[in-house]
């Protein structure tokens, strides 16, 4: 897998959106979009490679975990690296979204050191398959 660069954060929090993308940049990205709901984060994706989305599960009207069924169903954005973000933290919702696809899940709030190590994985699994 090619080194993880261009990063999506959806979230329809202005206030999260502006944390994570913080965090990201301190964990050494500068190359971020953010949008602030499912439909445009997906309109985003067919104008414009990614290769990694951090997404809000409870968003309205389209929540992160339809926002990642959508990417995985279509091959152009399918090999998407995606963490969901959620201040849940029960079994049943990790199971979930690893069922749907994501590559992993982010209890909010969550610090610098945390977000790289979860990226970090990412990049790890991604380069071993």
């Amino acid at each position: 897998m090619r080194d993880i660069r261009r990063v999506l954060v959806v979230d329809d929090s202005t206030t999260v959106c502006r944390m994570v993308e913080a965090l990201l940049r301190k964990c050494g990205f500068d190359q971020i979009d953010v949008v602030h709901d499912g439909k445009t984060a997906l309109d985003r994706l067919q104008a414009s490679p990614f290769d990694i989305i951090i997404c809000d599960w409870e968003m309205e009207p389209m929540n992160g975990l339809e926002v990642l069924y959508q990417v995985r169903r279509h091959q152009v954005t399918r090999a998407i690296a995606f963490i969901l973000m959620s201040a849940k933290k029960e079994p049943s919702w990790v199971m979930q979204a690893t069922q749907a696809g994501a590559d992993c899940l982010i209890a909010k709030p969550f610090d610098a050191p945390t977000l790289r190590e979860k990226i970090a994985q990412i990049g790890r699994l991604r380069k071993n398959e």
